[in-house]
């Protein structure tokens, strides 16, 4: 079961993005401050201090600014990405503080993976990515066309890199969204064949070892569809069954989270999925969690410790699961 651990108290404008994790007992969750207020948005990240979550001192921005992503090789090597003033908006934690970091620029960045301190990739919703590899930062074409776009990414190895989004084919009444898969040798991204999906779009990825990656993907209202590939082929994994209506939101390694909902109400309760081999299973949260509302839900596992977050009329929650 997931039990839930201390959060420090957040405004209701609060939207969290993403989690991290690195090793068995840290972890860190983005999100971004003032959404949808009159005063400018402002980044957000939470640390797991071994014994509750804080709330991290992070740099003055002299603009309102969001984070979307967040990664980490080690306790002290964590970087946030989102945007700020029409640029990416690029943080690191050295372990003692975070700074702001000067990258070129691209279209609004989405995601973030930390392979090692000197292979770092940062994703966005136009067709150029940046890469960190140690030294300087570089702008990198991941993209064939200008109509694609990336928004997720992930990384078993640093010569392993993939990365999803979609593009956009036709025009006006005629358009539709296609799904696109890119790969990082190391030496150049390049466009490779996924899964037989002809429209929508890759909403999330993430790999456990280079011959174990899963894959989300969204197709107009159907919601998210996962996919596994194995080294060799790809297979598609049948969909988890709860009550009601559910709707998955995204896909780790072995899990699936998402919000459910019954055929008498509209309320939207969050749902967490653990892949057994070959069929997935409801893993209990508390039940005043169970029966509530819920919206920015996500997770981040490494394995043994499974960390979840969401968000209700209450507040923020995060909640942690461990194999033990």
């Amino acid at each position: 079961m997931f039990r839930p651990v201390p959060v420090p108290v957040l405004p209701p404008s609060t939207a969290l993005a993403d989690l991290a994790t690195a090793g068995e007992h840290h972890a860190w969750l983005a999100g971004t401050t003032g959404v949808f207020t009159s005063r400018p948005s402002a980044p957000l990240v939470l640390s797991w201090t071994g014994e509750t979550w804080r709330e991290e001192r992070l740099p003055d921005l002299p603009a309102a600014a969001s984070l979307s992503g967040v990664a980490a090789t080690a306790p002290d090597d964590v970087w946030a990405v989102g945007n700020s003033a029409g640029r990416p908006l690029v943080l690191h934690f050295d372990g003692t503080a975070w700074h702001t970091v000067h990258t070129p620029a691209i279209t609004w960045a989405k995601a973030v993976v930390a392979v090692t301190r000197d292979e770092v990739h940062v994703v966005g919703t136009g067709r150029d990515a940046l890469h960190f590899d140690g030294a300087a930062w570089h702008q990198r074409t991941a993209l064939s066309s200008a109509r694609e776009g990336l928004l997720t990414i992930t990384a078993p190895a640093p010569h392993d890199v993939w990365a999803g989004g979609g593009g956009l084919a036709g025009a006006g009444a005629a358009s539709y969204e296609y799904p696109v898969l890119t790969h990082w040798d190391g030496d150049t991204w390049t466009d490779v064949a996924g899964p037989r999906l002809e429209r929508g779009h890759i909403a999330r990825l993430a790999a456990a070892a280079p011959d174990d990656l899963w894959l989300g993907h969204v197709r107009d209202t159907e919601g998210l569809r996962v996919h596994r590939w194995d080294g060799n082929t790809w297979t598609s994994v049948p969909s988890p069954d709860d009550v009601g209506r559910l709707s998955v939101h995204g896909v780790a390694a072995g899990w699936t989270w998402g919000v459910r909902a019954t055929r008498t109400s509209f309320e939207a309760r969050p749902a967490f999925h653990r892949w057994t081999g070959d069929t997935w299973t409801a893993v209990p949260l508390p039940d005043a969690l169970a029966r509530t509302s819920a919206s920015h839900v996500g997770l981040a596992t490494t394995g043994a410790t499974t960390w979840a977050y969401l968000k209700t009329a209450a507040g923020v929650h995060v909640l942690r699961h461990t194999d033990s």
